[in-house]
Formats: structure tokens, sequence, C-alpha cells
């Protein structure tokens, strides 16, 4: 019962992501764990807060992750000018995120909305 209910605010906290990609990352990050001293959490929260979807979401140029995954799938995205179609891209350091001219006003009042 609690590993259910922390899976299940794991995958609300990041958008209702699905048990079979939280699975994916999981056997993932377990893999990398061995081979680094750092601890499987702080790497499975670093996946997760890489993704781009996540990325929008937390800068506050969507006000949900619905939101920031429809922006990404509409093709008003793009990462280091090219557009990127999937919500689970993982960003690296150094990538320039730019948004289609058509949602500047959107994402505009998002950020203005957004209580920092």
């Amino acid at each position: 019962k609690y590993n259910l209910q922390n899976k299940q605010r794991l995958s609300f906290f990041y958008g209702k992501l699905r048990k079979s990609y939280l699975k994916k990352v999981v056997k993932l990050i377990l893999k990398k764990f061995k081979s680094l001293n750092l601890h499987a959490t702080i790497l499975f929260i670093k996946k997760l807060e890489t993704r781009l979807d996540t990325a929008l979401y937390r800068s506050h140029f969507s006000y949900s992750f619905n939101n920031a995954r429809q922006l990404i799938s509409h093709k008003k995205v793009y990462v280091n000018n090219k557009i990127v179609q999937h919500n689970s891209y993982l960003l690296k350091k150094g990538d320039l995120i730019t948004l289609d001219r058509n949602v500047f006003e959107f994402v505009k009042d998002n950020v203005l909305k957004s209580k920092f």
C-alpha cells in the first residue's frame, strides 16, 4: 500500500507518468547506480527533472504538464533550433529552449500569472 501511494504521488508530481515509463527509468538508473557513487534516488530525480515537459512547467512557460506536452506535440518548442516532439526528451546542460512566435503571448501570460 505504501509503495503504491508513493508511486502514485511521484507519477502525479511529474504530470501523471505511466507505470511502464517509471519502470524503464528505474531499471536504467539502477544500472548507472552501480557505476556512480551517487544515491539512486538522486539519479532518478535528476532524470525526471531533465525532461523537456518538466523544464517547461518548472520555468512557468506552461501552466500544467498537460499544457507543456501540448506545446511540444504541436511543434511549438525548439531545442537548439530543432523542433522536438517528444515530451520525454532529456535536456543536457547548455541546451537552448526556444518557443514559436505564435505562443509568445500565451507564455508571457503564464510567466506573469505565476507565483514565484
